[in-house]
């Protein structure tokens, strides 16, 4: 989840240009993907795992000495590498194995009649449809751009900007589902809880009435515009003169989380460990996960420690893919508790245009920021 960038200073465009090392004349090495002389032509496409100093510069990744696939692949070839010893390998798996966990748990609630008994088109489950429907294009992305990313530069451009957007897509679909089942139950979102308990603790007498409304009335359309922001800035972060970019898009990655922050001021101020546990335990281990899952992005550790050794296990990214997805497991938790709790006393009724017409409005803005910069490439080729 998250395209990776080299550490090194890129001399090379998306139009692979310049600064591409010269591969060895064809007679000196067979073909990759051809079949052995005597096979009959029936070998399996193999991918031979290149050093670094034989891809282009866009492919280079901190630390990582080799296990690198070639620029132009098949997609035979690409999906091949899935079973073969590469630094992309894990990466792959680390997402495929938990988007089929999450699609069999998604089908059990939705279509297996697990949320109370509820028909998949029942109005209640709408906010469920579109953080499913996050949780899984996420997942699917990541795996499409790790696998197919070296059939050429401005494929792997586009499938990583996809990757980003579907991030961004999947942070907005959380929100949504915040909205409905978890935060009408807070009591900081109460106005007259709210405004007790900062008369008897502040002194304060304030009718929170209306600061609680306008956030309700605010918080998709702000985690909206949140959503295109953020994929416009990790987008930028592949430019040539980005120096930062793993903390970029870590910190850019972790501005929808902010919309959470209801959640974490009920637990300082109204004890939400006992008003609801299961919200407490697993909101608070989810961000555990998260905090460790951008330590090793940003870190690059622990293949900075000793580089080469861990060139195609055990790397930072697939540390990454591993905490990104328990994060995720334990924010199911308390989502599909709070729908159950939702549908004892819906507090409103999800509307078609307030759940799936807001996804159908981001995804066509999300296209339209990835178009600009595939743009933007194609510009860059032509001068």
């Amino acid at each position: 989840m998250g395209a990776r960038r080299a550490c090194a200073p890129r001399h090379q465009s998306l139009t692979g240009r310049a600064g591409r090392v010269p591969s060895p004349p064809a007679a000196a090495e067979p073909e990759e993907g051809a079949p052995a002389p005597g096979s009959g032509g029936c070998a399996r496409p193999q991918v031979q795992a290149r050093p670094r100093r034989r891809v282009p510069a866009d492919f280079v990744e901190c630390f990582i000495l080799s296990g690198y696939r070639r620029l132009h692949c098949t997609a035979q070839e690409c999906l091949a590498s899935v079973l073969q010893p590469t630094n992309e390998t894990l990466n792959f798996w680390t997402h495929f194995i938990p988007l089929l966990l999450f699609l069999s748990r998604f089908c059990r609630l939705l279509l297996l009649r697990g949320a109370a008994e509820l028909p998949f088109h029942h109005p209640a489950l709408l906010p469920l449809w579109c953080y499913a429907s996050g949780v899984v294009l996420t997942f699917a992305m990541s795996c499409t751009a790790h696998v197919f990313s070296c059939l050429s530069l401005r494929l792997r451009a586009a499938f990583f900007y996809l990757d980003y957007a579907s991030i961004s897509y999947y942070g907005f679909a959380s929100t949504v589902a915040y909205s409905y089942y978890l935060l009408p139950h807070l009591r900081l979102l109460d106005a007259r809880a709210l405004s007790r308990y900062l008369q008897q603790h502040l002194g304060w007498y304030v009718d929170c009435s209306l600061p609680l409304a306008l956030y309700s009335a605010l918080v998709l359309p702000v985690a909206f515009v949140l959503a295109v922001t953020c994929t416009v800035a990790c987008c930028r972060s592949r430019s040539e003169c980005c120096a930062y970019p793993f903390a970029i898009r870590t910190f850019v990655f972790a501005m929808p989380l902010s919309m959470a922050c209801p959640i974490m001021l009920e637990s300082f101020l109204f004890d939400l460990r006992a008003h609801n546990p299961t919200l407490f335990v697993y909101f608070y281990r989810r961000y555990f996960w998260l905090l460790v899952a951008a330590f090793f992005n940003v870190s690059k550790i622990p293949e900075r420690i000793q580089p080469g050794r861990f060139d195609i296990v055990g790397h930072s990214h697939q540390l990454f893919h591993i905490f990104t997805f328990l994060s995720i497991y334990d924010q199911m938790h308390y989502v599909e508790e709070g729908l159950l709790t939702f549908l004892k006393a819906p507090p409103t009724a999800p509307t078609y245009l307030g759940t799936v017409g807001y996804m159908l409005l981001l995804i066509l803005c999300l296209g339209m920021v990835i178009r600009k910069f595939l743009n933007v490439a194609d510009l860059c080729k032509q001068d």
